[in-house]
């Protein structure tokens, strides 16, 4: 068995970008948005798209290959000045997000094959500020991964 976290990142993000919506482009990053980055102009919001929380777990195998479990989460985070906005912006970045988490569109390198790739669930948080509120979709995704010895 090998490290297979980052080339699960990678594939992600390969696979949902480029994200464009209504001719904006969407940032999409791995763990946090860079400070040279900055958010898109989505509509009345601000908007980026994060590749957050992720853990492996070996499975069931055989002989020939190894099998992992990758669970991840991508956050989809818009913003509005206080007493704007809604989560229909989030809710539409995430549309996007999901018609391309398919096996289709993910591309692993040669020794990785995604069998299957299961939503595990979708929810909305919404924080509150002084100036602004932000809504953040959050995606949650299991992909069984073999690993060809």
């Amino acid at each position: 068995m090998r490290e297979i976290a980052t080339d699960i990142r990678v594939a992600i993000i390969n696979a949902i970008t480029p994200l464009t919506l209504s001719g904006t482009i969407i940032p999409v990053h791995d763990t946090e948005l860079p400070n040279d980055i900055e958010p898109a102009y989505y509509l009345t919001s601000r908007a980026y798209v994060l590749i957050t929380d992720q853990n492996e777990a070996e499975t069931t195998n055989n002989d020939c290959s190894i099998r992992q479990n990758a669970t991840f989460q991508i956050s989809i985070v818009t913003k509005f000045p206080q007493g704007n906005g809604g989560k229909k912006l989030s809710e539409n970045i995430s549309n996007a997000i999901q018609q391309k988490m398919t096996l289709d569109y993910l591309t692993l390198p040669g020794d990785l094959q995604a069998i299957n790739i299961t939503k595990n669930f979708s929810r909305t948080q919404i924080e509150q500020g002084s100036s602004q509120i932000a809504y953040q979709k959050i995606l949650s995704y299991t992909l069984d991964i073999f690993q060809v010895s």
